[in-house]
C-alpha cells in the first residue's frame, strides 16, 4: 500500500506539470521486477485455430542515469510525452485511441527507478499470464488519477475526490454483456443488420452481435478520446429519420448514410471467409484448376486486413463529428443521419434521471443531472423524448455516461461509464 501511495503521489503531481506549454499526461506501468517482469507477461492468441502464447509487452530499456531515470515528478514530466502514444483509433478489441504505451517503473538498488518504455502489443479477451502483477497508473488530465490492473480500473480520483468504483460500469460490459439493457436495445434497433452479417466462429472472431457492439464501441471511444466533449444518439426503428436529417447541421446524403453499415458487412464477410476457412473449401477445386490454395489463403488474409482497416478508418471519421457542437445522430441499422443536431431544452428543464444500479437497468436513486452542463441536460431530454433511444455523452474533462429510457418505462436511466484502461 505504501508503494502504491508513492507511485500515485508522483504520477498525480507530475500531471500538474507542463512541458513546453502542454499539460502532462502521465502513464506508468509498475512491476515488481520492472522491465523484466513486463517482458515475462504472455498473452493467449489463436493462430490458425491453434492456441499459443506471445510476449504481451514490447519494451525499450533505458540505461540508469542519475536524476534522469530516478523516479521523481521532474523526471516523469520530462519523459511523459514519449509515453503519450495512443493506441489504434479504430474498433479493435480494446483499441479506440486509448494509450498503450507507458513509462516502466520498478525497483533497482533499493529505490524506484524509471527503467524504460513499454508498449502493450495487442489486446485480446483472453487472460494474460502475469498481467495481474502489472499496475497501470494513468493521469488522463491534470489532477486526475486512474489505477488499473488486468485491464480493470480499481481506483479513480477526479475533480478533488475519489470516484467509487461501484458507481461506474465498464463500457465493454454495457455493450457486450448479454444481461445489458443497452445491448438489448442496440440489437433491437440493428436487428436487420445483425441478420445480414455472415456467421463467424465465435472463438475466432466473435458472433454477429459482437461486431455491431464493437462498431458502436469504436464510435464512443473515438468521441471520448478527442477530449472535446460530445454526444452520440442512436434512434430506434419507430422514428422518422428524415425529420432528423432535416434538422441536422451537417447531413450525409441518403445514399451515403448506409456507408458505415456497408463497410461493416464487407469487413465481417471477409473475416468470415478467412476464419471459417472458405478458402479451404475451394482447395479441391483449386487443385483441379491448377490454382495455388496458399495463394487463396493469402488473398483472404489480405481482404480481411483491408476491409477491417477501411471500416476502422470510417468509424474514426464519423466519430470526429462529435467534436462539433450538438449531437451526432445515428438511426436504425447504424444509419448515419446527421451531426450538429440541436436538442431543444424545454422550459421546464430536463426530466428526472435515475442512476442505473445494474446492467439490466434496475433504477437506483435520483441522479442530479442539473449538476452538469447543457450537453448532459440535452442528452436526458433526448432519451426521455425518444423511448428506446440510446444516448452517450462525454464531458470535456473525461467522464462518460449513457442515458436510456426503456420502451414502456417512464424513468430515464443513467449509467456512469469507464473505459477499460488497456
Amino acid at each position: 500500500l505504501k508503494l502504491l501511495v508513492v507511485l500515485a503521489d508522483t504520477v498525480f503531481f507530475a500531471s500538474l506539470g507542463r512541458e513546453e506549454g502542454e499539460a502532462t499526461r502521465v502513464r506508468i506501468a509498475y512491476h515488481a521486477q520492472g522491465l523484466q517482469g513486463l517482458q515475462a507477461v504472455r498473452e493467449t492468441v489463436y493462430i490458425g485455430g491453434q492456441k499459443g502464447k506471445r510476449q504481451a509487452w514490447e519494451t525499450l530499456p533505458l540505461e540508469a542515469k542519475s536524476s534522469i531515470t530516478d523516479f521523481s515528478v521532474e523526471a516523469l514530466v520530462k519523459l511523459a510525452p514519449a509515453a503519450n502514444l495512443p493506441g489504434p483509433a479504430g474498433v479493435g478489441l480494446r483499441g479506440g485511441g486509448l494509450p498503450r504505451t507507458a513509462v516502466v517503473v520498478g525497483p533497482r538498488e533499493g529505490k524506484l527507478r524509471i527503467q524504460g518504455l513499454a508498449r502493450r502489443v495487442e489486446y485480446t479477451e483472453f487472460h494474460a499470464e502475469g498481467e495481474e502483477d502489472v499496475f497501470i497508473l494513468h493521469a488522463p488530465e491534470p489532477g486526475h488519477l486512474v489505477v488499473s490492473t488486468q485491464g480493470r480500473e480499481v481506483f479513480r480520483y477526479e475533480q478533488g475526490a475519489p470516484v467509487p468504483p461501484g458507481r461506474r460500469v465498464a463500457l465493454h460490459d454495457l455493450l457486450f454483456h448479454e444481461d445489458s439493457a443497452v445491448r438489448a436495445a442496440l440489437m433491437e434497433m440493428c436487428a436487420t443488420l445483425v441478420e445480414s452479417l455472415p456467421k463467424v466462429q465465435p472463438l475466432m472472431g466473435g458472433n454477429r452481435e459482437w461486431y455491431v457492439s464493437n462498431a458502436v464501441q469504436g464510435l464512443i471511444r473515438r468521441m471520448a478520446g478527442l477530449h472535446h466533449g460530445g454526444l452520440i444518439a442512436f434512434l430506434p426503428k419507430q422514428h422518422d429519420v428524415e425529420r432528423f436529417r432535416a434538422r441536422g447541421k451537417y447531413v450525409l446524403p441518403p445514399e451515403q448514410g448506409s456507408l458505415l453499415r456497408q463497410r461493416l458487412q464487407r469487413f465481417v464477410q471477409a473475416r468470415a471467409d478467412l476464419i471459417n476457412g472458405a478458402w479451404q473449401a475451394e482447395a479441391g477445386k483449386a487443385a483441379e484448376e491448377e490454382e495455388d490454395p496458399e495463394l487463396k489463403k493469402a488473398a483472404a488474409e489480405h481482404d480481411d486486413k483491408v476491409t477491417e482497416s477501411d471500416f476502422q478508418a470510417l468509424v474514426e471519421s464519423i466519430g470526429q463529428f462529435t467534436a462539433v457542437d450538438n449531437a451526432l445522430v445515428l438511426g436504425p441499422e447504424l444509419e448515419v443521419l446527421c451531426a450538429g443536431y440541436q436538442i431543444a431544452l424545454p422550459r421546464s428543464g430536463p426530466p428526472q434521471v435515475f442512476e442505473a444500479r445494474t446492467l439490466q437497468g434496475r433504477p437506483g436513486p435520483h441522479y442530479p443531472i442539473h449538476q452538469h452542463g447543457s450537453r448532459h441536460r440535452a442528452a436526458a431530454v433526448f432519451a426521455n423524448q425518444h423511448s428506446g433511444a440510446i444516448v452517450f455523452v462525454a464531458s470535456q474533462d473525461g467522464p462518460l455516461r449513457c442515458l436510456h429510457r426503456p420502451p414502456g418505462k417512464k424513468k430515464v436511466l443513467l449509467w456512469s461509464l469507464l473505459l477499460t484502461e488497456d
